[in-house]
């Protein structure tokens, strides 16, 4: 068993061996370097991601409050808007009875002119303003005047 080809074998197999040992080594190191590697990236990463976190967490919460007293300012603008239709309503509702009201007193007064006009008419017509003989009693034919 001491043929040189089985030396050889022999020899080739164990250098083989040795430089897979040599080789996974070397992975090994460059794959502990590289862990290491990356273990500095995150950590860097997270002291650069961490204030942009936490901006972003305060912005956030600010547009929460902004947010929030928007929708409290629409409300107050939404009320105030109720209100002004409810007085422009009823400023409306006056104004039309206040304009009734000139047209109703317009309309008395007319009635009052129409009805003096009337009566002057009667007067006219039943003694006149001007008759003639002023002052002079009117004469009746007998028992007339005592009869209405």
């Amino acid at each position: 068993m001491d043929s040189p080809g089985l030396q050889i074998l022999l020899g080739a197999i164990a250098l083989s061996s040795i430089v897979q040992a040599v080789v996974l080594v070397g992975v090994a190191m460059g794959g502990m370097q590289l862990m290491r590697r990356v273990q500095h990236l995150q950590g860097q990463v997270e002291r650069d991601i961490q204030p942009v976190l936490e901006s972003l967490n305060s912005i956030s919460r600010n547009v929460a409050e902004v947010s929030d007293v928007a929708v409290l300012q629409v409300r107050r603008v939404e009320a105030v808007v109720e209100e002004t239709i409810e007085r422009i309503d009823t400023a409306r509702a006056q104004v039309r009875r206040f304009i009734r009201k000139p047209r109703g007193l317009i309309g008395d007064i007319t009635a009052v002119f129409k009805g003096v006009r009337r009566g002057l008419a009667v007067y006219h017509r039943l003694g006149r303003l001007q008759a003639p003989g002023r002052g002079k009693s009117r004469r009746y034919a007998g028992d007339e005047h005592l009869f209405i």
